[in-house]
């Protein structure tokens, strides 16, 4: 869909992230996402598809829905002085096309339910029909935050606890195949691995749940289950070692030789060191250097603590009081994170008690398992047709 037709087809608009959650500061980014419903030429069409449209520089897009947003956005509370002062081209702006932001809201994404429930002051625009489906919110709200929720937040962690390893024990040298026990050239060739790992991936999904006639949220449930007993079982102490022992079963069950596991085994740890050393010389290339100081001070990345927090707490309030709260009452105590008010171990000890509060809560929780699919599929038919009248 043509970014010009954009305006005439926005339903909402809003002011997300740090200015969303009252942690934003001057220098803070400003994220805009927002909904549009696609005419019926692109939604009808075999050849055209609209998803979501991304624009990160230069003057938004024009028309008068675009102009009294901008307007708005210009009186933001937070963001205001910064938008005026840039004349709103720094700017960071999705738009999701209503199809696939209700999808993602019935599967409990946290980028895509926040937006049905932001606080009035971050709304730049909002259509009538817009209001009819923020009317149904409720109907997003399930256990399955709990997953999406600590899922996001592990993802801090896991970028927490590399970053720190980085920071107490940053890698030497670039690592080489000799370190691995391989000689120069490869012993298996790219496509003999890329069968190997066709064949090892077949069959640990066939040891899962994918293929199972189940909803999102009891498959999750289940996923997690088996994770738990996979790892008592082969007794490994975290995710990296659970998944390359579950890989190594796999690959023997396939009645591969011992020489061809020992190469398959020497090629893929050479592989992960070598990732892991790009991935570290991208990191001390492009991290902001106040945010690398505070990492430095405080022996973890405060921001991604901050985040870390903020996602288990929301993620618990849903669980447990069935609310989603954008905007936090405790924003000024994340920020205090932000800044290195917790300690690396402090950090990790709520994280764990959060974690436990939120199994507790979902146990209790008075909310559905899984969305009522059939309602939303009603609301969302609905807007649908209304918008091709």
């Amino acid at each position: 869909m043509p970014p010009q037709t954009h305006d005439r087809h926005t339903i909402f608009l809003a002011v997300t992230g740090s200015h969303a959650y009252g942690t934003a500061r001057p220098q803070s980014d400003i994220d805009i996402r927002g909904c549009c419903i696609a005419p019926p030429a692109v939604r009808l069409s075999f050849f055209r598809r609209f998803e979501q449209h991304q624009h990160h520089d230069g003057p938004p897009p024009t028309g008068p829905r675009w102009e009294a947003a901008m307007a708005a956005l210009r009186e933001h509370p937070t963001a205001g002085e910064s938008a005026r002062a840039s004349d709103c081209r720094e700017l960071d702006l999705v738009i999701y096309d209503i199809a696939k932001l209700v999808s993602l809201c019935a599967e409990a994404n946290p980028n895509m339910l926040e937006l049905l429930f932001m606080d009035d002051r971050e709304v730049l625009l909002a259509r009538p029909e817009w209001e009819r489906l923020r009317a149904r919110r409720q109907l997003f709200l399930t256990r399955k935050a709990k997953y999406t929720y600590a899922g996001y937040a592990q993802s801090q962690l896991k970028r927490i606890k590399g970053h720190r390893a980085w920071l107490l024990n940053p890698p030497k040298r670039e690592p080489t195949r000799a370190d691995f026990g391989l000689p120069e050239s490869t012993v298996l060739s790219a496509d003999d691995r890329n069968r190997i790992n066709e064949a090892v991936s077949k069959t640990i999904r066939g040891w899962g749940v994918e293929d199972m006639e189940l909803g999102g949220a009891e498959r999750d449930v289940l996923r997690e289950h088996m994770r738990a007993f996979w790892a008592a079982t082969l007794r490994c102490e975290d995710a990296l070692q659970l998944d390359e022992r579950v890989y190594t079963l796999a690959a023997a069950s396939l009645g591969l030789t011992k020489d061809v596991l020992r190469a398959l085994k020497q090629e893929r740890a050479y592989r992960a060191a070598r990732k892991q050393w790009e991935q570290y010389r991208r990191w001390q290339r492009e991290r902001n250097p106040k945010r690398a100081a505070l990492e430095a001070e405080h022996g973890y990345d405060t921001k991604h603590g901050m985040h870390l927090i903020r996602l288990m707490r929301t993620g618990l309030e849903i669980v447990r009081d069935g609310v989603l709260n954008v905007r936090r009452d405790d924003a000024e105590e994340l920020a205090a994170i932000r800044d290195g008010a917790m300690s690396y171990d402090q950090l990790i000890e709520e994280a764990d008690r959060l974690q436990r509060a939120l199994d507790q809560a979902e146990r209790a929780s008075t909310l559905p398992r899984a969305p009522d699919r059939e309602a939303i599929d009603a609301v969302l038919r609905e807007l649908l047709l209304e918008s091709m009248r």
